[in-house]
């Protein structure tokens, strides 16, 4: 790495992270935030180097007793030598062996691997425009401030935001920077690139005739010994109550070996958004400190505006707001924060029936007869929420979780044909299009991009370990028999029958509606000043992304209180004020 790269790849790394440029054959140079020396470590990221070989890592490894033990280390060895000389001894085998939200970046001679952990909890990306080398990262931010790079939007990322309201690796929103997928590795060798899956560590098996109580008692032993790792060196620990199912069960079980822990809850002033009194029902149960924080207007526009400015790419999940304000309230005190994403993706879900539907049945009909049938069902009142049911293009349009532009829209909106078959989410499809629908839909949970918790803790800095990503803890669940993971009625049954044995059922057995942010409401607060920004005619011309006049329609019918454009609306209000912070970029 020359002298100006290095700078420039230091300068932009945000108080975490690493970047480095490789060059076959050549020593690699890697820098990281907060140090500018091989060997310094600040736990959460690192470089270590023996030799040639040079290793750079970011994010959390729990576990490494065993390891120490199998390579014969000091019980003090640092995480650095543990890396090293476990790269030394399995390779890529490594990866199977390693617990926690993580990526790594090891380089030697003509070999280079980057590697991101199942998670996808931390990110990394690679950019190989300039021959002879490849570049690498933790934050696009920094990729796009080398000398060589350029700050150019690629259409492809542009539809699958527009689509999705996020991206999903490897695309990104940069022409010429891809992202590792969760769970691969990109391996360079002899020239040439090879991408595939990481090895993945060996999960004991559950015997297929467990009965449900034994099935319950290993979830619980492995969910137990999943979070104990990830509060053992907490001073401060807090974990996140939603009131739902998993962050119940996480703070049920953290409270048995911390008494010391304290329960956050984010509160909503509207009653059907609000779930803190659940939320305080468990904590009281359980006996745990617990903190219900509300943010006021204000609040949320200040966050809005960090997170325009300090976001790698746009995402339009909803609850990024929330979410970013809680994980700020935290960071100056708790030093460890437990959260229950995972569970959705392990334990699986069965999507409503009006999707089974429509990817079973009404998949089959001639799309003209489809949309003859959409018209005549929504002239009739009492028929049109049937509509639903043969609405779409693709079918697996019906199973994505915002309800973003359609590809029709987005051809619109951008002058030019759109296809989604490229991305991971529709990709998935294609392969187990077949499958139950479970088995089905439980896939596109984990294909489906989701940033929001990725992006938060990358600008805040927060420690936020996920018990649920445990390799054990994940693997047992998705091991277990369809029927202990769901029923009709009880879908998470597993989950809900640990839950019972430790908190009383009606504490908690009641709708859930997730972690939902009043949006709409949000939106037209202060005359929708916030929506006029997002579809200014005047910006979206000078940008020349999007047709300025389509955005300008979608404004207007926002202001007559089409609710069917709310996503849509926000996507556009991200989108702009992540743009207005980088000029130079189109």
């Amino acid at each position: 790495m020359n002298g100006i790269a290095n700078a420039a790849m230091a300068a932009t790394l945000r108080g975490q992270g690493f970047g480095g440029i490789w060059c076959p054959g050549q020593r690699c140079e890697v820098a990281w935030a907060g140090a500018a020396s091989p060997g310094a470590c600040n736990g959460r990221v690192g470089l270590a180097s023996e030799g040639t070989l040079r290793l750079a890592w970011h994010g959390d490894f729990h576990d490494l007793a065993p390891l120490r033990h199998d390579l014969v280390l000091p019980s003090e060895a640092a995480l650095g030598a543990v890396l090293l000389a476990g790269w030394r001894r399995w390779s890529t085998d490594l990866f199977g062996r390693l617990n926690g939200a993580h990526v790594l970046a090891i380089a030697e001679g003509d070999n280079l691997v980057l590697y991101r952990d199942k998670s996808g909890l931390r990110n990394l990306y690679v950019d190989t425009r300039s021959a002879g080398e490849v570049a690498f990262a933790t934050s696009l931010s920094t990729l796009q401030a080398l000398p060589s790079a350029t700050a150019r939007v690629r259409p492809a990322g542009l539809h699958e935001y527009l689509r999705f309201l996020d991206i999903a690796a490897p695309a990104t929103l940069f022409d010429g920077i891809a992202a590792v997928e969760p769970g691969q590795m990109l391996r360079w060798a002899g020239g040439r690139l090879v991408g595939q899956p990481a090895p993945v560590g060996a999960v004991p098996p559950l015997p297929s005739t467990a009965s449900l109580d034994e099935a319950v008692g290993a979830l619980a032993q492995a969910l137990e010994r999943s979070i104990q790792l990830r509060v053992a060196d907490a001073s401060t620990p807090a974990v996140f109550l939603s009131g739902g199912i998993d962050s119940a069960l996480l703070c049920a079980l953290a409270a048995r070996h911390r008494p010391d822990i304290t329960a956050v809850t984010v509160g909503f002033d509207d009653a059907q958004d609000d779930e803190s009194p659940i939320a305080a029902r468990i904590a009281a149960h359980l006996g745990v400190r617990h903190q219900i924080l509300r943010f006021d207007r204000r609040q949320y526009l200040d966050a809005f505006d960090r997170y325009a400015e300090a976001a790698d790419q746009p995402m339009a999940d909803p609850a990024i707001l929330p979410t970013l304000l809680a994980f700020e309230h935290c960071v100056p005190r708790f030093d460890v924060v437990l959260d229950g994403t995972g569970a959705d993706e392990s334990l699986g879900m069965m999507p409503a029936r009006h999707v089974r539907l429509a990817v079973r049945s009404a998949n089959w009909l001639p799309i003209l007869v489809r949309r003859g049938l959409v018209g005549a069902l929504r002239r009739v009142a009492r028929l049109a929420p049937y509509a639903r049911i043969l609405d779409f293009d693709h079918p697996a349009d019906t199973m994505i979780r915002w309800n973003g532009f359609t590809r029709t829209e987005i051809e619109a909106l951008c002058g030019r044909p759109v296809s989604f078959e490229a991305t991971r989410f529709y990709a998935t499809y294609r392969r187990l299009r077949l499958a139950s629908a479970f088995d089905l839909y439980s896939a596109l949970l984990d294909a489906m991009p989701c940033e929001r918790l990725t992006q938060a803790m990358a600008i805040t800095g927060l420690d936020v370990r996920y018990p649920f990503c445990d390799p054990a803890t994940d693997g047992l669940v998705r091991q277990l028999r369809t029927d202990y993971r769901y029923l009709p009625g009880a879908p998470k049954r597993i989950a809900r029958e640990l839950l019972a044995r430790l908190v009383p059922v009606q504490f908690w057995d009641v709708p859930k509606h997730g972690f939902n942010f009043p949006l709409r409401r949000w939106l037209a607060g202060e005359n929708g000043a916030l929506v006029q920004r997002g579809v200014d005619s005047t910006a979206w011309r000078r940008t020349g992304l999007l047709d300025a006049e389509h955005v300008a329609a979608l404004g207007r019918r926002f202001a007559a209180s089409d609710p069917a454009v709310t996503f849509r609306i926000w996507a556009l209000v991200v989108l702009a004020a992540w743009l207005d912070r980088r000029p130079t970029l189109r």
